[in-house]
């Protein structure tokens, strides 16, 4: 019998970037398999799978046979990558492509300056020092790829709705700059990585076109046609700690590794093209109100 051939991609954390990377794949007839706490996932034609942190995976066997690529998108718990805590052992029997998705917290803070894929990871925050020891580990065991995000946006994860239900915000701090990646970018430049792949290759997820979150609130606004909300000072500003710690951080985040290496040229390269895109799609969605 002529062994199967498909390629399968096991993904852990079928969250808002691992359900679009998963819709692509199923359009490319891939076969997907995806995990989340329940084993319920929002995407018709992939295989749930029930897992969470300090729950293995019930019959691993059978969920990994023919596994031929892998990736996660499950923040560190705790300090500790859930995954590898778990399933480390069964992921290095695969010897497949291993992916990571991280975070552009793990460097050193720049000030506002611009940091690539080469410049400093001793991150101040906790959370940045348990994604770089993620990283490295995942990279340590499988020759992971790692996929450094910064601010995932799209259909369903904007600031359009807020705005136009009274709950816009725009925190003023001066010089605070950040980049953003449109969650179908994302998925495309995974797919790119794993149809050239490079063990333990580190890509910058980002639009290459840092700007302050104020900049990002007052197109959407204009956009739909509605009053910006007024910036509220950092300092008087009414903030969750993880929103805080956000802000005590500033840099701009070059992602040309993704032309240079991939090929791969955004859709999205900017917030007016990306917030643009996802004004219509919301539309589309029923989200908001037609024009």
């Amino acid at each position: 019998m002529e062994k199967n051939t498909q390629n399968t991609i096991l993904i852990f954390g079928m969250g808002f970037s691992g359900q679009m990377l998963a819709r692509l794949l199923l359009k490319a007839g891939w076969a997907v398999r995806g995990t989340s706490r329940s084993g319920d996932v929002a995407v018709e034609g992939v295989e749930g799978i029930r897992f969470s942190a300090g729950q293995p995976i019930e019959n691993a066997d059978a969920v990994f046979d023919g596994v031929t690529h892998v990736l996660s998108t499950i923040p560190v718990v705790e300090g500790e990558d859930p995954v590898l805590a778990a399933h480390g052992d069964d992921l290095k029997k695969l010897n497949c492509w291993a992916g990571y998705v991280s975070a552009t917290s793990v460097y050193t803070e720049a000030d506002g300056g611009w940091v690539t894929e080469d410049s400093p990871t001793e991150p101040s925050s906790r959370r940045g020092q348990w994604r770089r020891h993620a990283e490295m580990t995942w990279q340590d065991m499988l020759g992971a790829e790692v996929f450094r995000a910064a601010g995932i946006y799209g259909p369903g994860r904007s600031p359009l709705k807020g705005l136009l239900e009274g709950k816009g915000r725009i925190i003023l701090k001066p010089g605070h700059q950040f980049n953003r990646i449109h969650v179908v970018d994302i998925a495309r430049v995974i797919m790119a990585a794993m149809a050239s792949p490079r063990a333990n290759r580190i890509l910058n997820l980002a639009d290459g076109s840092p700007c302050e979150a104020g900049d990002v609130i007052r197109y959407a606004a204009e956009l739909l046609d509605v009053p910006a909300p007024e910036p509220v000072p950092f300092a008087e500003a009414d903030l969750s700690p993880m929103a805080r710690s956000f802000y005590a951080t500033s840099r701009k985040v070059d992602s040309s590794r993704i032309k240079d290496e991939l090929g791969v040229d955004l859709l999205y390269p900017d917030y007016k093209s990306g917030m643009a895109a996802v004004l219509n799609v919301e539309r589309m969605m029923g989200l908001l109100p037609q024009s």
